[in-house]
């Protein structure tokens, strides 16, 4: 063999050689079938984790949601209360026009009753968004117990080896 017709061997061997590791770095990772599902249930575990923190979440906005509703009965009830005792001083103020006393009267229960109503209305909203919550927080849960069902049907048809 003459000293070109080995380099010539010798560059096959080596662009051979390279395409193969290129190709090989380049491929798919190809996973055994009980790799896969020990990866498929480290992911099950991490969504039931975020599943228990969901319904975690869940379950202390619905308790929060209980205070909010006593809270808004109470605010709405005496927001009632002093829009009935305003209207009952204009009353009384329109029977006596010129009484300061009755004007002065009905002036301060019709900002009572502006302070009662904004107040409702605070703890209203406030009531709403907790409900808001806690539709998202059903939708979240909705939503990983799908995820965990079709990684469990990964799971079940992963055979074993």
């Amino acid at each position: 063999m003459t000293k070109n017709t080995i380099k010539n061997v010798l560059k096959n061997v080596l662009a051979i050689a390279l395409m193969t590791v290129v190709f090989v770095a380049c491929s798919k990772k190809v996973l055994s079938p009980e790799m896969q599902k020990l990866q498929n249930q480290k992911e099950i575990l991490k969504l039931n984790t975020e599943l228990n923190e969901l319904n975690v979440s869940l379950e202390k906005e619905l308790q929060s949601i209980s205070g909010l509703a006593d809270d808004v009965n109470k605010a709405n009830e005496r927001a009632s209360e002093s829009s009935k005792e305003a209207k009952q001083e204009s009353e009384d103020l329109s029977k006596n026009p010129g009484d300061s006393r009755a004007a002065s009267k009905a002036e301060k229960a019709a900002r009572n009753a502006a302070k009662d109503a904004k107040r409702a209305k605070k703890i209203n909203d406030e009531l709403n968004d907790a409900n808001d919550n806690v539709k998202d927080y059903q939708k979240d849960i909705k939503k990983k117990l799908s995820e965990l069902n079709d990684l469990e049907s990964k799971i079940n048809f992963v055979p074993n080896n």
